[in-house]
């Protein structure tokens, strides 16, 4: 009697244990679901520091455009020094010596294939969602020709389909968060 007694409270704290468990993981993948949910909703707002709209509209369009994330962010670190959503002085309104304009440095002659209207170099430096739009629609077409990113990289570098330093930095490193700036 005592034996079965004591399996009954065993299988009764198993089954609290599993419960309990399952509740904590549970709450815990809600709790980073909802912080990223207030990040977006944040970044939606043009009032929201340029940073967290960079980084809301990088999260939208690697969706829409089917890029890696770590692409899109390693291309927006390498060409403007975008250190993520926390980055308090990024500055996305650049003009480069190769008159490349904006957040991911696009030239203007070679946005004009990817939008449906005329593009000015104001419009490409000013208008971050244009800007990285433009950007992933050239990185989309780039891949579907080549199939390598490490090829669709070095071309969004330099012009031409070849593998360099940057094509190698852009397409291997995957824990771009690395280079953030923490709130802490």
């Amino acid at each position: 009697m005592k034996l079965k007694r004591l399996l009954i409270f065993i299988f009764i704290l198993f089954i609290c244990l599993t419960l309990t468990s399952s509740f904590l993981l549970n709450t815990e993948n809600n709790k980073k679901t909802e912080s990223k949910e207030v990040v977006l909703k944040i970044g939606d707002d043009l009032s929201s520091p340029i940073s967290l709209q960079m980084y809301n509209i990088i999260e939208k369009k690697s969706i829409d455009y089917n890029i890696p994330r770590y692409i899109l962010y390693n291309v927006a670190y390498l060409e403007t020094g975008y250190r993520g959503p926390f980055h308090s002085d990024y500055n996305p309104y650049r003009t480069s010596s190769a008159g490349a304009e904006g957040a991911m440095q696009i030239i203007t002659r070679f946005a004009q294939d990817h939008t449906d209207s005329i593009v000015s170099a104001k419009d490409l430096r000013y208008n971050i969602e244009l800007n990285i739009n433009v950007s992933c629609s050239m990185l989309s077409r780039l891949y579907n020709r080549y199939k390598s990113w490490d090829v669709v990289l070095g071309y969004y570098n330099t012009g031409y389909p070849q593998i360099n330093s940057y094509a190698i930095y852009a397409s291997n490193t995957k824990n771009y968060k690395s280079k953030w700036i923490s709130t802490f």
